[in-house]
Formats: C-alpha cells, sequence, structure tokens
C-alpha cells in the first residue's frame, strides 16, 4: 500500500491512505481512498468529478442501479396532492428537510432556492407545499426537462457564475446529496452562503460516515459519482471556517418509524462488483437493473410496498441517520 499522506482538502490536517487503487465505476478508472485525521473527511484521489458520467447514468434511466428511484419519484410527485409528505416518508433525505424547514422557519412566507435540483421533483414538491422556491442545476438538459414537467421554476448554471452576478438572495438554500458530488465542497458552500439573505439558512444533506462503524473504508457511492464521504466533524469544520454555527436534524422521529439498512458492504465484495460501465457509457450486463418491479407495478404500488417493508421490519431508533441533514446559519 502506498504511504504516501496528503492534506486534508477541508481542514488541511494529515489525511493518510485507507485503500489503494479502489475500481470506479467506469471501467479503467482506479482510485486511492483517503481519510483525514482531524475531521475525518473520507476522500478519493484524484479529486475529479466526471460530468459526462451523469449524463451517462440518466440516459440509462431505471436500468441504472441504485437511481431508478429518482425517476419513480418525478413522477410520484405528480399524483399526490402533498408530494412534500410522499418525499418524507419515502427517504430520510427529504424528511429532514421537511423538518428543518418547519424547525427553523414559523411559516411558509420565505423564499428558498434549492442547487443541484437533478429531476427537479423536490422544487416542485416544495412549491406545492407552498414554499416560494426555485431551483438551480448546472445541467441545461436536466432543467430543460424540469421545466417541461413542473414549471418554469428551473435555471441552469454554475453555482459560482450565478455567484458572481450576486443577482438575488434567499432565506434559505437547500443541497441534497450533492456536496459529495463535488471537488471542493468548502469553496461550494462558501459560494452558497453568499446567496443567503441576512440569518438566512442553509440546509444541506449527505451520506453521514459518523454513523459508520471504526474503520470502515467507503460506504457512499462510488467513485467519480462520489468524491466524498463526510462526517458530522467535517461539516461542523467548514461552519466553523466560515463563523457559522451548525446544528443536525435529529432523526429519533423517523428511524422509529421506518427501517434504514445501515448493514457495512465488504470492500472485497464492491471491487468484486466494479466497474459497472464501460467508458462508453454502456451497463455491464450484470449491473442492469431488470427489476420486475419496476415492468409490472405502477409507481403507486411501489411506493406503498416500499411504505410498507420500511414501516413494519424491526426498527432501530436512532438520532442518526445514514443521511445526515444540518443546518447552517
Amino acid at each position: 500500500m502506498k504511504q504516501e499522506n496528503k492534506k486534508c482538502p477541508i481542514c488541511g490536517a494529515p489525511a493518510s491512505v485507507l485503500f489503494n487503487d479502489f475500481n470506479g465505476y467506469i471501467e479503467g478508472k482506479t482510485f486511492d481512498l483517503y481519510e483525514c485525521s482531524v475531521c475525518m473527511a473520507s476522500f478519493v484521489d484524484p479529486l475529479i468529478s466526471e460530468a459526462k458520467l451523469y449524463n451517462y447514468i440518466y440516459n440509462l434511466g431505471d436500468k441504472a442501479p441504485g437511481y431508478e428511484r429518482y425517476l419513480r419519484y418525478a413522477q410520484l410527485v405528480t399524483e399526490f396532492k402533498n408530494p412534500l409528505n410522499i418525499l418524507a416518508n419515502a427517504e430520510s433525505v427529504y424528511w429532514g428537510v421537511k423538518n428543518a424547514l418547519e424547525k427553523y422557519f414559523k411559516n411558509k412566507d420565505i423564499s428558498i432556492l434549492e442547487i443541484g435540483t437533478g429531476l427537479g421533483y423536490l422544487t416542485y414538491s416544495l412549491n406545492k407545499a407552498g414554499y416560494s422556491t426555485k431551483g438551480l442545476d448546472i445541467s441545461e438538459e436536466a432543467v430543460a426537462r424540469a421545466n417541461k414537467r413542473y414549471g418554469n421554476y428551473y435555471t441552469a448554471g454554475d453555482l459560482f457564475e450565478i455567484v458572481k452576478k450576486n443577482i438575488d438572495k434567499y432565506d434559505c438554500v437547500i443541497m441534497t446529496e450533492l456536496i459529495e458530488h463535488v471537488e471542493d465542497p468548502k469553496a461550494f458552500i462558501g459560494a452558497a452562503f453568499s446567496l443567503l439573505k441576512e440569518g438566512g439558512k442553509l440546509i444541506l444533506t449527505t451520506p453521514n460516515k459518523s454513523t459508520a462503524p471504526q474503520g470502515t473504508v467507503w460506504q457512499s457511492d462510488i467513485p467519480p459519482i462520489h468524491l466524498w464521504w463526510l462526517a458530522e466533524d467535517s461539516i461542523l469544520y467548514i461552519a466553523k471556517s466560515f463563523n457559522k454555527k451548525c446544528e443536525f436534524i435529529d432523526f429519533t422521529a423517523y428511524t422509529s418509524m421506518f427501517y434504514e439498512d445501515k448493514a457495512v458492504v465488504p470492500m472485497e465484495f464492491l471491487q468484486a462488483n466494479l466497474p459497472r460501465m464501460d467508458t462508453e457509457g454502456n451497463l455491464f450486463p450484470k449491473h442492469v437493473n431488470n427489476s420486475l418491479k419496476s415492468r409490472y407495478l405502477s409507481i403507486k404500488m411501489r411506493y406503498a410496498l416500499s411504505y410498507l417493508r420500511r414501516r413494519f421490519k424491526t426498527k432501530s431508533p436512532s438520532s442518526r441517520s445514514a443521511t445526515m441533514c444540518a443546518v447552517m446559519y
């Protein structure tokens, strides 16, 4: 194993290599996995995102393993009167966002910007819930699809370029499952802060490394989809570096109601099942999602089955979820 140490890009402390030549999502791409000795952030080397990978995944639709649920949510929110409640009951990410809004804002008369809207269903659901919400995404194709499907809530653009224009300020900025994808989460969060009104709140979610057993090397999405796996200390350090307070949403109510799978996947198993895609964006056959549920069950029926399974399976109530939801202000 290489013994080269690096400086943590977040806090500057020494980071040591935990795993060399980790197979990535795309054939021929390997990464070294590092862990910071102070803020406990885990990150990959090289720290380079690949925009084409997301285009490949979105073009695969429900064939891409793990991503079919986003397409399901995009359709699901159009079939219910209260789509934000539906999302909150479907996944801890959205439960955290909904509860953060209810806790930190006395009413819905606020302006919200969601950064990294993807398919657009959360921005749509927030508007349906009575929050005046705009969406921003770097993908022009994703924005065009979202505007066509849900209405003209969305704008295509790069966050750092938007900040330079300094046009609008918001009471709240929301980023769900986004910062683990970017090369420099500290700079990205700093840019988001500059879009807040005085007293505004930044709500972000990301996979929570702090819930994993000690010694776990990597339990986030496969690089270069995810470049980071962040601990609560990582987020606290970023907040402090901008002189911001940071609080975490308590998930006890959620984990008391819904089962969460927190099983650790062995590195040997991960490596044996990678890569998943060739360099042209084609999934290897064993990774194509051919679920019969996707073919024959309605969107509502699949949601109902998932809800019942998580609702009645044995649960382990905890203040922490596999997802953290941080509020910075």
